[in-house]
């Protein structure tokens, strides 16, 4: 992913046009790195987002909406005092540099008219917002610095703007082929795109990797094997490449590899979007690519489907994290039972002793420490057991039996204790894996409803105002759907509540019921319609509900196997719970719907 020179050359095209004469009305700073100019003009409108991230930086329209900081930071402050009623004169980008300015007439505190620049320097970790008076000062940076941190320059208020220092890299398209040739035969031992990157100025490794292919080479080829010819080509693409980049509108006609001129592209695996680009970069897989009207559009999806995936991410991880907290005590206090249930064991024992120490009285003193007595099952066998030598023989034996009473009573308590915590934790374990199945926002919504109703998660009480505003319950999402190769119609619960009604209220009697073997995951549904499946069916569906269960990583899982109307809930048993016989197991290897 890189917001590269041919992106910026595509975005300020789309730009020039759309943002000549308009004014801006309002100024947000929407987080540390982020600024959104609120532009209008006859004709249009929208949202420009200049943001200087160190991973992320980049400018585009964006239609996506943030939430401002209660209080505005100082930058937005001076970014308002100097830009809102401010009208946007034009754009340019510094040829071969990732640094793009909005010039910008505006009014001083005494009206006069003043002429701004605001400069996005799109640097990595050195990315900066530069707001810049007609005079070339400093009106104030996102990012200040002195000369403790840079020799080069210093971003303060009052000083000088000073551009970045030049990159001691070839301009695109090279003066000449031979200039060119000198630079790979430089690095002839370097991987010939990795070469064209580090040596040309505005080469992201897509594009580099792009050029070699356009030209017919194999971007791991080395400089020493580069001819004339290939060189030749190789100069001809960044020739074509410079010349899509220039921001005149007037630049139309090019060949090969960038005939058609810009064509916004994202790049889309197993459902995610993982890169854009302004041209369709031939080192992608075709049917991964997806084309965009605009690359602001594209950009536009690209980064609201990272920002719904890291809300998603962070949403999880906050609930994970809470209910951890009682998995881990649920643990404890299972393992402790399982101690106390083992030291309990011994109430037989103690039973024992007792009718020992009753049939063998009269021959018992008081004051002894211990008795060895003629076991029941073999009296050549003596049994040694501890006496008390303050109490009576008598008393010695009573001792006994309130012992092995006290015992079995715990140990019928620890046992119930146990079962209801082994039970809770099997359930905790079932909104875990479906936080970690969840894969939007909506999907997280009934777990975390589960986690508060179980008490595993604190609720916080909203204010009348805020409930008055709250938005109107959103309907469940469907079970997941998927289809085998024989036609069958396999349904997927996402959370305990969606599986109890998959499994009870929505599966006919003859429907196929699957589900890993005493472990949390999805009930799965094979939708049988009077059909009758054929074990290839069976065992595909046992492979989906062994990858929707908490063994994914495993090797093996153990599914089980039964008609749904085999299907039992006791009265009053938690959601996702449901009671079977009649099952067989099958041992299969888990397998993602998405990819089978």
């Amino acid at each position: 992913m890189a917001f590269d020179s041919a992106v910026l050359a595509a975005v300020v095209r789309e730009l020039r046009p759309r943002l000549a004469e308009a004014r801006i009305n309002k100024v947000h700073q929407t987080d540390r790195y982020t600024v959104i100019l609120r532009w209008r003009s006859r004709e249009d409108g929208g949202r420009l987002l200049l943001s200087a991230h160190p991973k992320e930086a980049r400018l585009q329209l964006t239609e996506l909406r943030s939430e401002n900081p209660d209080k505005a930071p100082l930058f937005a402050m001076v970014l308002r005092k100097w830009l809102e009623g401010a009208r946007i004169r034009d754009l340019s980008v510094t040829p071969g540099e990732r640094i793009v300015c909005l010039h910008l007439d505006s009014r001083n505190e005494l009206g006069d008219p003043v002429e701004l620049k605001l400069i996005l320097e799109i640097m990595g970790k050195h990315s900066n917002l530069i707001l810049v008076d007609g005079a070339g000062d400093i009106i104030d940076g996102l990012r200040r610095y002195g000369s403790n941190l840079s020799r080069w320059r210093e971003v303060l208020p009052g000083r000088p703007y000073l551009p970045p220092p030049p990159l001691e890299k070839l301009p695109l398209p090279p003066r000449d082929p031979e200039e060119l040739a000198q630079l790979v035969y430089a690095k002839e031992d370097q991987p010939l795109a990795r070469c064209l990157q580090q040596g040309v100025a505005g080469l992201s490794p897509l594009l580099a990797e792009h050029i070699c292919l356009a030209a017919g080479l194999s971007p791991e080829d080395s400089g020493e094997q580069m001819g004339a010819g290939e060189l030749e080509n190789i100069y001809e693409e960044m020739r074509r490449l410079a010349a899509l980049e220039d921001t005149d509108d007037s630049c139309q006609g090019f060949s090969q590899g960038f005939s058609q001129g810009f064509s916004p592209t994202l790049r889309r695996v197993a459902g995610r979007y993982t890169d854009f680009a302004a041209v369709a970069p031939l080192c992608w897989d075709e049917a991964e690519c997806e084309s965009a009207p605009t690359m602001n559009q594209a950009l536009d999806l690209f980064y609201g489907s990272k920002e719904r995936e890291q809300s998603l991410h962070a949403a999880r991880q906050d609930l994970l994290k809470q209910l951890a907290k009682h998995i881990n005590r649920l643990q404890k206090k299972i393992d402790i039972q399982q101690s106390d249930l083992a030291r309990c064991e011994s109430a037989e024992r103690f039973k024992t002793e007792g009718d020992l120490l009753a049939a063998n009285l009269w021959q018992l003193e008081k004051g002894a420490e211990e008795a060895f007595l003629p076991s029941f099952d073999d009296p050549e066998q003596l049994i040694r057991v501890e006496l008390d030598p303050s109490l009576t023989p008598q008393e010695n034996v009573q001792r006994s039996f309130r012992r092995y009473a006290k015992a079995r009573k715990a140990r019928e308590q620890i046992g119930q204790q146990l079962a209801a915590n082994r039970e809770e934790l099997a359930y905790a374990g079932s909104i875990h894996q479906a936080l970690l199945f969840a894969e939007s926002e909506e999907e997280l919504a009934e777990p975390r409803r589960e986690m508060a109703a179980a008490g595993y998660l604190a609720v916080k009480k909203e204010s009348r105002k805020t409930t008055a505003k709250a938005p109107a319950h959103t309907p469940p999402l469907p079970p997941r759907s998927f289809v085998t190769a024989e036609g069958f119609t396999v349904l997927i619960g996402r959370n305990n509540r969606q599986n109890d009604k998959l499994s009870l209220k929505q599966a006919a009697a003859d429907d196929i019921w699957l589900h890993a073997h005493e472990i949390p995951g999805s009930h799965v549904i094979i939708r049988t319609e009077g059909r009758e499946a054929p074990e290839s069916a069976v065992l595909t569906a046992a492979a989906w509900a062994a990858w929707f269960s908490q063994s994914r990583e495993a090797d093996r899982v153990d599914v089980d196997v039964l008609p749904a109307g085999k299907l039992r809930k006791p009265a009053g048993s938690r959601p996702g719970y449901v009671i079977y016989t009649g099952q067989r197991t099958v041992r299969v290897q888990p397998q993602d719907p998405e990819n089978t």
